[in-house]
This record gives structure tokens, C-alpha cells and sequence, in this order.
């Protein structure tokens, strides 16, 4: 029970944290120009939210890489990167320098967004769809993305 409060303690903080960024710049109803097409999102990701356990630690739900053509999904283990699965990315543009918006596409038929908040660039958005006009209604915190680096 003591290890299960912990883990919603820490969710609840790190939750609070993202939101707290995203309430103190992020324009979730901004409209994005039409950039230049990039090869891909450097560096690695994890999610807001936590709770997959390996060996007693803690980590987030995944970490997350991405390639020119995939959203790569899977955890620390022994030091390494781990894939679990990957989700297609349809989409992927630098609407400005660090600044990325990918739509992807879930093996199940999920569409999401990925986008980088503008006044954090170490955080990426997450929205249940493709329309922004939807972004408002479709934004998750604990989906969303920090930066490993």
C-alpha cells in the first residue's frame, strides 16, 4: 500500500509540474505555420506519466524515440533502450528552429500529436488528434513528453 502511494504521490507531482508549464506559455490554440520538413525529433523522450516498474525502479509509462518514419516506444533496461512498440509517424515538420509538430498513427487507428510546447522546448504536447481545433479538448498531460537530455 506504502509503494502505491508513492507512485501516485509522484505521479501527481510530476503531473502538476507539466501542467504548470503548460499553463505559463503554451498556446494550446495556436496555429502553426508550414515549415521545413525534418528528418526527425532529436534525442530521447519520456513520458509525463509513470509506472512501469523494472526491478523495483520506478520509470516512466515509456521512453520515447523518434525516426524519420516512427515513434519508437520502450523503457530503460540495464542501462539500455528497449523498444516495446512503434506507432507511424504520417506527419513530421519543424514549423521553426526546435519547434515540431508530428502526427502519427497508432496500429489500432489512433490519431495523436506531438507537439513541441513553444516556450519549453524540452516538452512535447500531446493531443488525442490530428485537428487543432480539437487540441483544447484532446490534450493529455501525462502523454505528453520531457526531454531525457
Amino acid at each position: 500500500m506504502k509503494k502505491r502511494t508513492i507512485q501516485i504521490s509522484f505521479m501527481m507531482i510530476v503531473s502538476a509540474l507539466l501542467l504548470m508549464t503548460a499553463l505559463t506559455g503554451c498556446d494550446k490554440n495556436r496555429k502553426t505555420s508550414t515549415g521545413s520538413s525534418a528528418n526527425m525529433v532529436p534525442g530521447m523522450w519520456q513520458t509525463a506519466s509513470m509506472g512501469y516498474e523494472y526491478y523495483g525502479t520506478l520509470q516512466p509509462e515509456y521512453y520515447v524515440q523518434f525516426t524519420n518514419s516512427e515513434i519508437i516506444y520502450g523503457h530503460m533496461k540495464d542501462g539500455a533502450y528497449a523498444p516495446d512498440h512503434s506507432d507511424r509517424i504520417i506527419r513530421l515538420e519543424e514549423t521553426a528552429p526546435g519547434i515540431f509538430k508530428v502526427q502519427a498513427e497508432s496500429a489500432n487507428g489512433t490519431h495523436y500529436t506531438y507537439q513541441t510546447c513553444e516556450s519549453d522546448h524540452s516538452v512535447m504536447e500531446y493531443y488525442g488528434t490530428w485537428s487543432e481545433e480539437e487540441f483544447p479538448e484532446t490534450y493529455s498531460v501525462g502523454a505528453s513528453l520531457s526531454s531525457c537530455s
